[in-house]
């Protein structure tokens, strides 16, 4: 069950918040692609996915690693997303 602006019981007793977003047009297509891609069950599904992947990157570049794609063991991309740096500091 969902209240308007009231966090609600969520599976395993954990509670839910309510997000809504305003996106331009092109994100919400993006969206949309991805959760066919990937054969998610909702929008907030690849969101979360999506939160948890940003999550690592940042843990990893607060220990001063690199984000790279890799292809047969070489770099083939370093990969740099804005406001993540060395110094990022997740406590």
């Amino acid at each position: 069950m969902t209240q308007k602006g009231r966090a609600v019981g969520g599976p395993l007793g954990q509670s839910k918040t309510r997000v809504q977003f305003m996106l331009p047009k092109q994100v919400v297509e993006r969206l949309d692609g991805l959760k066919i891609q990937m054969g998610a069950s909702s929008r907030t599904e690849v969101l979360k996915i999506a939160l948890e992947l940003l999550h690592w990157a940042m843990l990893h570049r607060a220990r001063g690693e690199d984000i790279a794609a890799v292809r047969e063991g070489k770099v083939a991309e370093k990969i740099a997303i804005p406001g993540i740096g060395p110094s990022t500091d997740l406590g």
